[in-house]
């Protein structure tokens, strides 16, 4: 008897879970899947806040034990030093035992002697503990302070500073030029036309991060926002995120090593598909 027909059209995407999440930081997912959790990170997010905070704890571990990694392997631990150890004579190992004897018989005469001492270092060697477990905390709230969280503040404060000067260049070309100089890669002033904003001019600006470029556009009532750009030394790829402080907010994210940021004092409904708009343009001309 024949077997009934599968069903047809596109196969449904399975829900993306935690480990999506990590292999999304890692790099382990193949560009379909991507695609997904980057859909989904854009729809949702805690989500994307989540994985920023992934991407900069990834970064502080690969920084704080590149060091490390680097060193060569003590010749304790070599391969060749442990096999001889364990094909040394085992008379030492008695050697070893009648110590441990003489040490036990000593300490059950002077150990409540210095007992008190002993309390006194366990709990040095405790609080020295929790203050690198406390620092090591620290340095992964600052590694996310360094990634597109920074850029977003730094976006704003730019915005609040310039936005409501006259632009310092209006020449497209002579602005790309030097924005291009200045960030040592070639970078482009989006087209908002279409999204109902026209550009009005840029400028480089000073951020804590080195110099950056930023657009401003106007739309027909008045109403002023910029994009700002940025190269990023950590979070290189990191999901769009929403900021927002007091009046101001945007959507900020990171694509090939190069920080976006749409920033102004519109609601996040409007901000968000111009977003997607700059982003979609920053990812067509990537692939040319």
């Amino acid at each position: 008897m024949d077997r009934p027909a599968g069903p047809t059209g596109p196969m449904k995407s399975s829900p993306v879970v935690e480990h999506d999440l990590h292999a999304f930081v890692d790099g382990a997912l193949d560009a379909a899947r991507r695609k997904e959790v980057q859909n989904h990170l854009d729809r949702n997010p805690d989500a994307a806040e989540a994985v920023s905070r992934l991407m900069a704890q990834r970064q502080l571990l690969r920084s704080t034990l590149a060091p490390i990694a680097d060193e060569p392997v003590p010749q304790r631990l070599q391969l060749g030093t442990l096999l001889a150890q364990r094909q040394a004579p085992p008379t030492r190992h008695w050697r070893w035992a009648a110590a441990v004897l003489v040490a036990l018989g000593a300490g059950s005469v002077g150990g409540w002697q210095v007992r008190d001492r002993w309390e006194a270092v366990d709990v040095a060697a405790n609080g020295a503990a929790s203050g690198a477990a406390n620092g090591a905390a620290n340095g992964a709230a600052g590694g996310a302070a360094n990634g597109v969280v920074a850029l977003a503040g730094e976006a704003r404060s730019s915005y609040l500073a310039y936005a409501s000067e006259t632009p310092e260049d209006l020449d497209r070309e002579r602005l790309l030029r030097v924005v291009s100089d200045k960030l040592r890669r070639p970078v482009e002033i989006p087209d908002l036309s279409a999204a109902g904003y026209r550009f009005a001019g840029g400028r480089l600006v000073a951020t804590a991060h080195g110099p950056a470029g930023m657009f401003f556009y106007d739309r027909a009532d008045g109403t002023r926002m910029a994009v700002m750009l940025r190269p990023m030394t950590i979070e290189k790829e990191a999901p769009m995120l929403a900021q927002a402080s007091g009046a101001i907010g945007g959507y900020s994210w990171a694509m090939r090593g190069l920080g976006y940021s749409v920033v102004g004092t519109e609601s996040p409904t409007t901000l968000h598909p111009v977003a997607d708009e700059v982003r979609r343009q920053a990812r067509e001309k990537s692939s040319t």
